[in-house]
């Protein structure tokens, strides 16, 4: 999977752009971010619901994973070489749909 097919995914779905967020290419719905690549251009950080994210990082710790600075925030990062066209699919669907909440944990 690579950075272009996830974008490409995610604007079939309505409401969505792609433009620069917080520094690198990344994907909005609302003007509220979804997901980007990360500057290493391996892997992309998508914004997610907390259940979803802590499933995903069970159950695909291959592909799933957390650095200290997403620890606190409903976000997961995915290596791109390790996504499959199912896995992708439902990150982006999950992220388009949880974009224009305003959820955090406390």
């Amino acid at each position: 999977m690579t950075y272009d097919d996830l974008v490409s995914l995610a604007m079939e779905l309505p409401e969505t752009s792609e433009g620069p967020t917080w520094g690198t290419s990344g994907v909005k719905r609302k003007n509220r971010f979804m997901f980007r690549i990360k500057e290493d251009g391996e892997s992309v950080a998508i914004r997610l619901d907390w259940d979803t994210r802590d499933r995903l990082l069970k159950e695909r710790p291959e592909v799933c994973f957390l650095t200290p600075h997403y620890e606190n925030y409903p976000a997961l990062l995915a290596l791109l070489e390790s996504l499959d066209s199912e896995l992708a699919c439902e990150l982006v669907r999950a992220s388009w749909e949880f974009a224009p909440s305003k959820d955090q944990r406390s």
